[in-house]
């Protein structure tokens, strides 16, 4: 009798019991429990941490113009030379409209108007679709259109509206250009920003002024920013994080545009994880975190097995907070402090079976 019970029970089975590259005790697996030595088990280490947000995004100026025509023009006389430095209203082109109509020069990537004729001139303003950029003052992005007040082919000069620096000048003197083509660009590259996109539910965690530390790709500095202003695009449903560099010795002539920049702002009140090795976090991969500046930049979710306060393993959801490469582990947060940690991968079938240690 004894032998045709125990043949009819389901046979036990092993769980991986490989852990930090070293073979264990194996772990045994029945119907109703799951059999382990001590060196699986780990008691939760609290650690206490600030919570944070990653922002990642492309340096830029934030007062700057692409300046195309509105008509067919004729270039007169390019005043102005690529990289070269301009006060506000200096002469930067001398233009010729082709025919008699009012539009003279649109700005397709403006913070303020860029561009003024000698004659009095009208301003309007529209939304741009293709920028996304702001004044010193966080305004939208707008596409400016210079319209002289006398319909004359006479030469027209158009000036600079705000002291910069000419990026480049895409026309020549003696050129025609056709409506719509580039004829310059000028930014101010002394004040400077990024612009990151995080999840919309992340703006209840943000507000305008909150500090960002910040650093760059091949540069030793650490900069500092501030958050300027958050708007939600709905086109993409993301946050939009404004971050106005801050002037200093760090940032000042170091910082250049386009420069791919990655930082994080805190938020909230410090809060408390679990400190854990790799081998007790599992469905994730850990790559992106072990290299500088140790933490995601957007929440890394991952696995772990907890032993309840009844014995019974589950399979808990986690976030994964920070390496520190000087000991080799992670910082998790959502696990318990009255919970014990499984050290091993166990088959999602061992859910809800009592622990026993041998």
């Amino acid at each position: 009798m004894s032998g045709l019970v125990t043949a009819c029970q389901p046979p036990a089975s092993s769980a991986n019991n490989e852990v930090n590259g070293a073979k264990k005790t194996p772990i045994i697996i029945d119907a109703d429990s799951v059999t382990m030595t001590p060196e699986y088990i780990l008691d939760v280490k609290p650690s206490r941490y600030q919570p944070s947000l990653g922002l990642q995004g492309k340096i830029e100026p934030i007062q700057q113009a692409q300046m195309t025509a509105a008509q067919d023009l004729q270039i007169q006389k390019v005043l102005v030379t690529k990289g070269q430095w301009v006060e506000k209203d200096t002469p930067l082109l001398i233009v010729q409209r082709q025919k008699l109509d009012d539009s003279i020069v649109a700005d397709t990537a403006s913070s303020n108007p860029t561009t003024e004729t000698d004659s009095a001139a009208l301003v309007s303003s529209k939304p741009s679709a293709d920028t996304q950029t702001d004044n010193s003052n966080d305004q939208e992005s707008t596409l400016q259109e210079v319209v002289n007040s006398k319909n004359t082919t006479q030469p027209i000069t158009i000036r600079a509206s705000f002291s910069g620096r000419v990026d480049n000048v895409y026309v020549e003197s003696g050129q025609h250009v056709g409506a719509r083509e580039r004829l310059l660009h000028l930014s101010d590259d002394t004040d400077l920003r990024f612009v990151a996109t995080l999840p919309i539910q992340a703006e209840s965690q943000l507000s305008v002024g909150q500090n960002v530390n910040f650093t760059a790709p091949g540069m030793t500095d650490k900069f500092t920013g501030q958050v300027s202003k958050l708007t939600i695009n709905r086109q993409i449903e993301q946050l939009l994080v404004y971050v106005h560099v801050v002037k200093n010795e760090a940032s000042r002539g170091t910082l250049k545009p386009n420069v791919i920049v990655t930082g994080r702002v805190d938020y909230g009140q410090i809060e408390v994880g679990t400190i854990v090795p790799k081998h007790g976090i599992h469905d994730v991969d850990l790559t992106e975190i072990q290299k500088p500046p140790y933490r995601p930049l957007s929440p890394l979710t991952a696995n772990v097995w907890i032993i309840k306060q009844d014995q019974r393993l589950t399979r808990q959801p986690v976030e994964v907070i920070e390496y520190d490469p000087s000991t080799g582990q992670y910082l998790i947060a959502g696990v318990s402090n009255d919970s014990l940690i499984c050290l091993v991968n166990l088959p999602p079938e061992s859910a809800g079976k009592k622990v026993v240690i041998s």
